[in-house]
């Protein structure tokens, strides 16, 4: 089965015996690790049209899921210079320079295998969705997740060759938590096992998946920034599935917390706001190192090739950055070249970004009267990777004092509170109807505060 495209498969015969060989491949991943069940489900599923603009790009058709078919679509860069780096002024590359081949393919290659492993992570979702539009969201983010695959792919198939061909084979073989060959990047190996989860995921993770994707529109590897533009089309839709399912979810608990009078909402079947905080506290920092080390070499490496750099960064030895670095057992600020620190840049500039909605839902909660603020963990919180790995940071970045790790541990949901959130999330597609945990897909936390202003 030919795979819908915009970019003249048809005519590159070699190309497309060889995807027409991995499609079979996928398919047979995608039946072992994709959703089990609903794929015969009729939807309102969103698909690529091919088309090049902002505004027809995508159409929404009734559909099941297993008619959906991926494919392989780019836009045009408008772009004939490199716009960055060492080689700024030359013209973009069509083919993979040799001194960058490796550095490309292992760029590539992450970003193919995180596609993959959001889709392990969340399969069983199905099995608990809380309402009829939210498992047709949650399909629609499979599905995308998916097709995103394929863009990589395509560039692994038709630029590096052999290397390429046994790469995105690795791709279908490494599985999201396997403790022999897990995903490239370790919060992929976390699996989102209930809603709140995958609503944080969407919201924080997804939002990475922005900053990272948009880094290489306007790479000096021309395929690269065409297909990332086409991304950028799809993944507003995926951080939205997160922002607005945790507003439902603030929403249906300010509800029940402004009626029963206290934060415990577990007893009257909504989830409260202290564990909702946990939640924060426990996927943000997995997400911080979604970026990397703040002097990471191969990032600056990227950014001299003029493959990746961050939004609205110029370069320059003029622009200075402080970053973290590891003296001993605490850490200390030291300053360097804003190309030597293109991560710290991206996750501060994210950091901000998360920062305004949070602060958005904070002035909605003291608007209803209710005492509980949410709080961003700061970057230095648990971080697993960089200069702040395995110190005790509290969620306001101050160090504790040596053997503080119990202390850490508090700030997440324990197991009796996950244990509550789970028995909360009972499936419920009856057409019009929302499990008691979330509101309607139309309501918002500020609407709480608009309706008790009118009454």
């Amino acid at each position: 089965m030919p795979l819908p495209n915009n970019i003249g498969l048809d005519e590159q015969s070699l190309l497309a015996r060889q995807i027409a060989s991995y499609q079979t491949k996928f398919y047979k991943w995608w039946r072992e690790r994709g959703p089990t069940e609903f794929l015969d489900r009729q939807m309102r599923i969103r698909r690529p049209t091919g088309s090049v603009n902002g505004v027809d790009w995508a159409e929404y058709s009734a559909m099941r899921p297993d008619e959906y078919r991926w494919g392989i679509f780019m836009v045009p860069t408008g772009q004939d210079a490199i716009a960055f780096g060492d080689h700024q002024g030359k013209k973009v590359w069509e083919e993979v320079p040799g001194e960058y081949r490796t550095l490309l393919l292992q760029h590539i290659c992450v970003q193919a295998d995180v596609e993959n492993a959001a889709v392990e992570q969340s399969r069983t979702l199905t099995q608990t969705a809380p309402s009829d539009p939210d498992l047709e969201n949650v399909f629609q983010f499979f599905l995308e997740e998916g097709r995103h695959t394929w863009s990589m792919v395509h560039l692994l198939l038709a630029h590096f060759g052999e290397d390429g061909v046994v790469e995105a084979e690795a791709l279908l073989e490494r599985m999201s938590g396997d403790p022999k060959n897990p995903r490239l990047l370790e919060a992929f190996n976390y699996p989102t096992e209930d809603w709140l989860s995958h609503f944080m995921w969407c919201f924080l993770a997804d939002r990475v998946g922005k900053y990272q994707i948009q880094a290489v529109t306007e790479s000096s590897f021309a395929p690269l920034a065409r297909a990332a533009r086409f991304m950028m089309f799809e993944e507003p839709l995926h951080i939205s599935f997160g922002a607005v399912g945790l507003d439902r979810v603030l929403a249906r608990t300010a509800e029940v917390t402004l009626r029963e009078g206290t934060l415990e909402t577990f007893p009257a079947g909504a989830i409260p706001l202290p564990v909702f905080q946990k939640y924060l506290n426990y996927w943000a920092p997995k997400v911080y190192d979604l970026f990397g080390n703040d002097d990471s070499e191969r990032s600056h490496e990227l950014f001299r090739a003029g493959l990746r750099r961050p939004r609205n960064f110029a370069g320059g030895e003029s622009q200075i950055v402080p970053i973290d670095a590891r003296v001993g057992d605490r850490v200390a600020t030291t300053e360097v070249a804003g190309e030597w620190a293109t991560n710290a840049i991206m996750r501060r500039q994210f950091v901000a970004e998360v920062q305004t909605q949070v602060d958005r839902w904070n002035a909605s909660l003291r608007a209803l009267g209710i005492d509980f603020q949410l709080h961003l963990p700061h970057e230095r919180f648990n971080r697993a990777y960089g200069p702040c790995a395995g110190l005790p940071f509290d969620i306001d970045g101050k160090l504790l004092p040596r053997g503080s790790a119990s202390k850490v541990s508090e700030y997440f949901p324990t197991s009796r509170e996950l244990a509550n959130v789970r028995s909360l999330m009972q499936r419920e597609l009856t057409p019009g109807q929302f499990s008691s945990w979330i509101s309607p897909s139309a309501t918002r936390l500020s609407s709480r505060v608009q309706g008790r202003g009118a009454d």
